[in-house]
């Protein structure tokens, strides 16, 4: 049968392949999440984006991090704001600047649309905890690595960020150190999108990703 995967190949690309149909399945309930708040699928996500940061965003900046052209932002954004879902104010950094924000129907509409993935919860929570803390290191490296070639936004996660230490508490269950916050962290609470985040240069993230590689 076409588009299966022989015993053959590399588990990488069954990896890859297992990958790809759970996209399948994620793009299909998005435009079924979207659709039933009354939205596409892309103006869901920029109304998600936007609750979870719980700060208003540039247009700029909602481009990037949801990986969208600018055109189409601004296709979604006019019509978010013709809903009444989003509304414009000057930025509090830059009074030359606009950035968006969710009015109070527009949070309403955010949560019913970022509800869709819960049919992706119900399957990780069918894993144990032991499983999930694996998945999620492992989610961790890929994304790093991702974001590093270029193939994806770069997030603002821990392993990237300046307040991050990978050895503070290297004999203890949580091994990590968030200066930020000052809190110590095991692997199933290291953060994809932290609003503390502040990059930290070259150097310091080589040494952090070697020592946080090396488990």
């Amino acid at each position: 049968m076409a588009n299966q995967t022989s015993p053959q190949e590399t588990l990488s690309k069954r990896i890859t392949a297992g990958m790809l149909r759970l996209g399948t399945a994620l793009r299909s309930h998005a435009w079924e999440g979207a659709a039933a708040a009354g939205l596409t699928p892309t103006q869901g996500e920029i109304l998600t984006l936007l609750l979870m940061r719980n700060a208003p965003m540039r247009l700029g900046d909602i481009a990037r991090d949801a990986a969208l052209t600018s055109a189409t932002v601004s296709e979604a954004v006019s019509t978010l704001e013709n809903k009444g879902l989003l509304e414009k104010r000057r930025d509090a950094n830059d009074g030359r600047a606009l950035a968006l924000r969710l009015t109070a129907r527009g949070k309403t509409a955010a949560r019913k649309a970022s509800q869709w993935p819960d049919f992706l919860v119900s399957a990780c929570d069918g894993l144990s905890d032991k499983e999930q803390g694996q998945m999620y290191r492992l989610l961790v490296k890929m994304i790093y690595g991702m974001q590093g070639r270029g193939d994806i936004p770069t997030q603002r996660m821990c392993v990237s960020c300046a307040h991050f230490d990978p050895a503070a508490h290297a004999r203890g269950a949580a091994p990590y150190h968030c200066g930020y916050f000052d809190i110590a962290l095991d692997d199933a609470h290291l953060r994809l999108d932290c609003n503390g985040h502040e990059i930290a240069d070259a150097t310091t993230q080589r040494k952090t990703w070697r020592i946080f590689s090396k488990g």
